[in-house]
């Protein structure tokens, strides 16, 4: 029995008045490189249950990746080094979401684990396969979104602190969102590491869909969960303050172009991005990428298929 309380894809649990719906996504991707080539595959089904309560829609959400990864390492004199070296090589799996909901009318309280509320507040880096650096982890949290009126939100959180103390890491952010897009900022502090990280996003939606655009100013104290590195410097190196600038433009009905570059403070380098998004039909969207890191003078490659579910 179709359900059309909570949008398409939901169906009555039989016997009862709960909803679920089941959806997720089939990917392939291939990451090559002037030094490797690897192999990657997942399939990652999400499971959405909800209900009315006299506390607003009760929501439980989880989210499982299967993976595969394979490569090939090669050597200067072009010799193929063991898989096992290669990182990503074998099969894993991971609960990438599972949390429950309240979402009254006022606000959303949440409790699990997801993406973090800096990584996912303000939306997600540049949107591409390459998505720049901007402070992304996933761990257990508790946390309250307010939406107001008018376009304005808020989100207060406390999460698992990432080196595992007993102190939880602290977060908040604001953020204003009309039909051009959206501006906010969102700040974190890292009480294992004492350390904190903030940013600011603009984005921009052009009103007929054809061009789409961001930028995210980026500051970190020092390293811990909210630490910026330049890729292709040095292991360990913290950027202070780094840019990252993202375009994005409609070709045609079913072929968009995307540019991102970000800068960081430290090294003074780029990363450089390029690619595609190709949607040939329902459910299929492809997207090749080169990526260029000015630091390292290195060059990556990636070519990403999904099949969304349903």
């Amino acid at each position: 029995r179709i359900c059309d309380v909570y949008g398409t894809g939901f169906y009555y649990i039989p016997g009862t008045e709960t909803c679920m719906a089941i959806g997720g996504y089939y990917r392939f991707q291939l990451n090559f490189s002037n030094t490797d080539l690897r192999w990657f595959a997942r399939f990652a089904p999400t499971f959405d249950v909800r209900n009315e309560t006299e506390w607003g829609t009760l929501r439980g959400f989880a989210e499982v990746e299967f993976d595969y990864g394979w490569g090939t390492r090669v050597g200067l004199a072009g010799t193929p080094a063991a898989p096992a070296a290669v990182t990503g090589y074998g099969q894993s799996v991971n609960l990438n979401h599972a949390f429950i909901e309240i979402i009254g009318a006022s606000g959303t309280l949440r409790m699990g684990k997801g993406d973090t509320p800096y990584a996912r507040f303000l939306g997600y880096g540049s949107g591409n396969v390459y998505g720049g650096v901007y402070g992304f982890s996933n761990s257990a949290e508790i946390s309250y979104t307010f939406n107001g009126s008018n376009g304005f939100s808020a989100i207060l959180a406390l999460l698992e602190d990432g080196a595992g103390g007993y102190v939880p890491d602290i977060e908040g952010g604001i953020r204003f969102a009309q039909g051009w897009g959206s501006v906010g900022a969102i700040v974190g502090y890292d009480t294992d590491a004492n350390t904190w990280g903030a940013k600011g996003v603009f984005r921009y939606n052009a009103p007929n869909g054809s061009f789409s655009a961001g930028l995210h100013i980026l500051y970190s104290s020092g390293a811990g969960r909210y630490a910026i590195s330049d890729p292709g410097g040095a292991a360990g190196n913290v950027a202070p303050w780094s840019i990252l600038a993202h375009v994005k433009g409609q070709f045609t009905a079913t072929v968009a172009g995307t540019l991102s570059a970000q800068w960081f403070s430290n090294t003074g380098g780029f990363d450089l991005v390029g690619g595609l998004d190709i949607r040939p039909v329902t459910g299929l969207r492809i997207r090749p990428e080169v990526r260029y890191m000015t630091t390292s003078g290195g060059w990556a490659g990636a070519l990403r298929f999904d099949r969304s579910i349903p």
